[in-house]
């Protein structure tokens, strides 16, 4: 898989994980500190998040960051 389609396939699965908590891009971008633009780049494949942002998110989420940077792990 190369970088673009890691990069889209992380981000659909950051999509369905936040979709599935029932939370909105305003809510996730708020309560973790970044701008709702950046996330929702990050959730269409567009940006390349750091690991300290993938790590924020992950708490977010409840979820361990490895399952999160996974993605042969399945959320659902």
């Amino acid at each position: 898989m190369n970088n673009k389609d890691f990069l889209k396939a992380l981000g659909l699965k950051i999509k369905v994980i936040r979709t599935v908590k029932e939370v909105s891009q305003d809510d996730v971008s708020n309560v973790i500190g970044v701008d709702k633009s950046y996330y929702s780049k990050v959730e269409r494949g567009l940006a390349n998040p750091t690991i300290l942002y993938l790590k924020t998110l992950a708490e977010y989420f409840g979820i361990e960051t490895k399952d999160l940077i996974d993605l042969n792990t399945k959320y659902l």
